[in-house]
């Protein structure tokens, strides 16, 4: 490689693409540099709500590597749901479900005549993304969950770092296809696992609720802005998993021992907050805002939303943790309805010398979601 990225030139990078997560960046930017250096892979266990942003990570991943021809060898990227791994498909085991997934790739980047050599390094130069991997647990609703036991069982057996043996076709030095079993050093792989987890949120507050062990929720004060400029601080008593997980905590869930133990990190995503909601609205190629302007300017209307406006969306969406920057898709979408139906019935269209413009401001965002 003819240049050294560093943690911190691999860290900086995601965060440009990344709004918000420092810490997890922090650990992935870690593991990237073990794997595109050939040091054993530091696996990572990603944990989050919807939609703060676990796939955003992988995707940025997926772009430093293609961003950067140094890295041309480590552009196999799969990212595949933990659920398509689950069922039981006759003749195929799940390692090699998953393998043909990841030659899938392969060969769409590289071509398809490849050598054994040549589909080895790059199937082993791979970033795995398993999703909703909370999905196979051992249990669902206080019963075993089988085919999530089996499935841990399975994607153990790729994080343990072994030689799998995997049967597929290659061309010889002749240029002749031929079925070769290809021994694939797993260890060398990059495995990035994600899920929502909701349902251990919901267990660890329940245990600290009711006092079942010595930890304990605090108390925090927050600032509560009022729709006419005035502000309100409040007590509260604020949930975050970060502060208070264990390890026993995700065994009780349903995750196997053996299979958490395989991650040298678990990284916590955390709520987004008001600033980062609000630059998610105004910068994120799928910000429904932009969506929105790019609607009206079809019409040839000027969208604009004030800066309080957009204050009193992400204020609102910051208190939906469960579903984080899509709750503002949510408020969003709502309230822009009526307008994009039919601006020109609504008093905030305005002509001006540039042309006629909408103006969604404080008092049209709290109307909507006083309704």
């Amino acid at each position: 490689m003819s240049r050294m990225f560093l943690p911190r030139d691999i860290n900086a990078y995601l965060t440009s693409k990344v709004l918000g997560q420092a810490g997890v960046l922090r650990l992935i930017s870690v593991s990237i540099y073990k794997h595109i250096h050939g040091l054993k892979a530091g696996n990572v266990l990603f944990i989050g709500n919807s939609g703060t942003g676990k796939t955003t990570v992988m995707r940025a991943i997926n772009q430093f590597y293609e961003d950067h021809d140094e890295l041309a060898a480590f552009r196999t990227m799969v990212i595949i749901n933990a659920n398509t791994l689950a069922p039981e498909v006759e003749g195929e085991d799940r390692a090699t479900r998953l393998f043909r997934r990841i030659e899938a790739r392969v060969r769409a980047l590289c071509g398809g005549d490849l050598t054994a050599a040549q589909l080895k390094a790059a199937m082993e130069n791979a970033t795995v993304c398993v999703d909703e991997v909370d999905k196979i647990s051992a249990r669902v609703s206080g019963k075993a969950n089988v085919e999530g036991i089996t499935t841990q069982y399975a994607l153990l057996t790729l994080l343990e770092g072994e030689d799998i043996l995997y049967r597929t076709e290659v061309v010889d030095e002749d240029g002749v296809r031929r079925l070769a079993d290809i021994a694939v050093d797993t260890s060398k792989l990059l495995f990035i696992c994600g899920g929502a987890f909701e349902e251990l949120f919901d267990q660890v507050y329940t245990l600290l609720v009711n006092r079942k062990d010595e930890r304990r929720l605090k108390e925090t004060s927050e600032v509560d802005r009022q729709p006419d400029g005035t502000v309100k601080v409040r007590t509260v008593v604020r949930f975050k998993l970060k502060d208070y997980l264990r390890l026993s905590d995700m065994f009780t869930y349903g995750m196997m021992p053996q299979f958490v133990s395989r991650f040298s990190s678990i990284a916590l995503f955390e709520e987004l907050g008001r600033e980062e909601l609000k630059k998610i609205m105004l910068t994120a190629d799928d910000s429904p805002l932009r969506a929105s302007r790019d609607y009206f300017k079809h019409m040839g209307v000027t969208l604009r939303l004030t800066d309080k406006a957009l204050d009193l969306i992400a204020e609102h969406a910051m208190k939906n943790t469960r579903i984080g920057a899509r709750a503002l898709r949510e408020i969003y979408t709502g309230l822009i309805a009526d307008y994009e139906f039919d601006p020109s019935s609504s008093p905030k269209l305005v002509t001006t010398d540039s042309g006629q413009v909408l103006t969604i401001d404080q008092e049209a965002v709290a109307d909507y979601l006083a309704g």
